[in-house]
């Protein structure tokens, strides 16, 4: 049947009902239109289905089954007309399963944004006006699972300039008990210069044995070599690094480790000793260097030894953690010393975990982040490259094995 056939047929069988319509403009009028259109225009398409496959044997009409549908505010019964071999399916039911599957869309993303399931049961009711249970909303989330397995273990480069790595604590129900545990999350820089969040990990408690089996995984997923590696000064994590990934430098957080002095010293002199970090740890300086940063370290810890702890913070043996930025071109030092890249993302997962007391497993956390995750992979500053890396291209690109030569001959 052409097109323009099919056009006057389906108006023929809707101006039938037309006095029908009018005459249901009541209380209950509109819920009425739609359940006569939809089962009109259903009933049109399986007659024009049996007219064009009537040479399939033994196959015709076997009336009908029930369904609800659902429209924006209120529910209503349509007649889903069938044919005895079960072939035929109307094109309008992917109309009514559209309707469905949105309000899931809903259900899902209000719970990355950080609503209980309960709330968002409540928000569904009040808006569409159907009924959907906390646990319903939570078999919505599992939906999620298949996705977020493949983003999971989904291949990586093989090269990465920087990674960013760190640590969230959420509190989770785990058995009958509730206490903090440590979400790992991995941020790297490709050579692209756009960003890329690598893994999410969970181990109970923060280590750098937990990072061994992460950093197993980076590997497995195809990551070979990394330039630095930024990371908070977790007990033993140099170590960790530098067995998994053979000539990678290692850089202490600066502003984690600011902040770790901030409790160990007075207010009164907070600011005279923020003033003498900025002299220790300098970003920017194209003549500053590393013997320079160290000196300069040693001469604050014998200001302020009046603080014991300070020299405790800092010990010599690893002074050259704490200046692996001034390795690389000056005007890049302000985003390679500190993992302030990866706060930002751990701050919107914490907008959606602080509304809650505690999370019901660690499964959840774990939908939860990657989610999190996904989303801002789709941003816009995640999406785009860091600019700023661009003016420094080819001292970068030489810092990788073997590129030196291949780049100069």
């Amino acid at each position: 049947m052409s097109d323009n056939n099919t056009k006057r047929y389906f108006s023929k069988v809707l101006e039938s009902d037309v006095d029908r319509i009018i005459s249901s403009l009541k209380e209950d009028g509109v819920k009425i239109i739609l359940e006569i259109v939809f089962n009109s225009l259903m009933k049109g398409e399986r007659d024009i289905y049996m007219q064009e496959n009537g040479n399939i044997e033994n196959n015709k009409a076997n009336g009908y089954y029930k369904r609800m549908a659902k429209t924006m505010t209120d529910y209503f019964q349509v007649k889903v007309p069938r044919d005895r071999l079960g072939l035929f399916r109307p094109i309008f039911l992917d109309v009514i399963n559209n309707e469905k599957s949105k309000i899931e869309e809903l259900g899902f993303l209000l719970y990355v944004k950080g609503l209980s399931t309960r709330d968002i049961s409540d928000i569904i009711e009040k808006t569409f006006g159907g009924k959907y249970s906390a646990s319903q909303v939570s078999v919505i989330t599992k939906r999620f699972k298949k996705e977020k397995d493949a983003w999971l273990n989904r291949k990586l480069d093989k090269r990465y300039y920087f990674v960013y790595i760190d640590a969230l604590h959420i509190n989770v129900r785990r058995g009958n008990k509730v206490e903090k545990e440590a979400f790992y999350i991995v941020m790297g820089l490709k050579e692209d210069f756009t960003r890329e969040i690598l893994g999410v990990y969970n181990t109970p408690t923060e280590s750098s044995a937990a990072w061994e089996d992460n950093f197993q995984d980076l590997k497995d997923r195809g990551v070979e070599e990394i330039q630095m590696i930024i990371t908070d000064e977790l007990p033993g994590i140099e170590n960790t690094i530098l067995k998994n990934f053979k000539g990678t430098q290692v850089q202490f957080c600066i502003v984690h480790k600011y902040r770790n002095i901030w409790k160990s010293v007075r207010r009164s002199e907070k600011e005279e000793i923020s003033s003498d970090l900025k002299g220790v740890f300098k970003v920017g300086d194209p003549r500053f260097t590393q013997e320079e940063g160290k000196e300069n370290l040693k001469l604050f810890l014998e200001k302020w030894s009046k603080y014991p702890s300070l020299r405790n913070k800092f010990p010599e043996s690893k002074f050259d953690f704490f200046f692996s930025y001034l390795n690389f071109p000056y005007q890049i030092q302000s985003m390679i010393y500190t993992t302030n890249w990866i706060e930002r993302l751990n701050k919107s997962v914490r907008k959606t975990t602080k509304n809650r007391n505690s999370m019901p497993s660690p499964e959840s956390v774990m939908t939860l982040i990657v989610a999190t995750c996904i989303d801002r992979e789709n941003a816009t500053y995640l999406k785009y490259p860091v600019t700023a890396f661009y003016q420094v291209k080819y001292e970068l690109q030489i810092g990788f094995k073997g590129e030196k030569d291949e780049i100069l001959f």
